[in-house]
C-alpha cells in the first residue's frame, strides 16, 4: 500500500485510502470496497443518513431487543394443545 494515501484509519477496525489511480479502498476487518470516487461520496452520504435515522430512532425507543424463539409446526402437533 506504499501508492495508497491514508485518508482515515481506526485501529484493529479498518482504514480508508486512495490509491494512484483513484480509486477510494474500504479496508474493514473482513470487508473490502473498491469504489470510484462519486461512489465513495453516495456511500459517505448514504450512512451519514443511516446514522442520523438510527440516533433517531434509538432516542425514541429505550426498550431492549426482544428475542424470539420461533419453531417448526409439525403436523401431528394440534396448534393449541390442551392439557389434561
Amino acid at each position: 500500500m506504499d501508492d495508497h494515501k491514508i485518508l482515515a484509519s481506526s485501529e484493529n477496525y479498518g482504514t480508508v485510502s486512495l490509491c494512484a489511480g483513484g480509486v477510494v479502498h474500504v479496508n474493514l476487518t473482513h470487508l473490502t470496497l473498491r469504489l470510484i470516487p462519486s461512489d465513495f461520496e453516495k456511500l459517505a452520504d448514504l450512512i451519514i443518513q443511516a446514522r442520523a435515522n438510527y440516533q433517531a430512532v434509538s432516542r425514541t425507543k429505550d426498550e431492549k431487543p426482544r428475542l424470539r424463539v420461533v419453531s417448526e409446526k409439525k403436523d401431528d402437533q394440534p396448534e393449541n394443545p390442551q392439557q389434561p
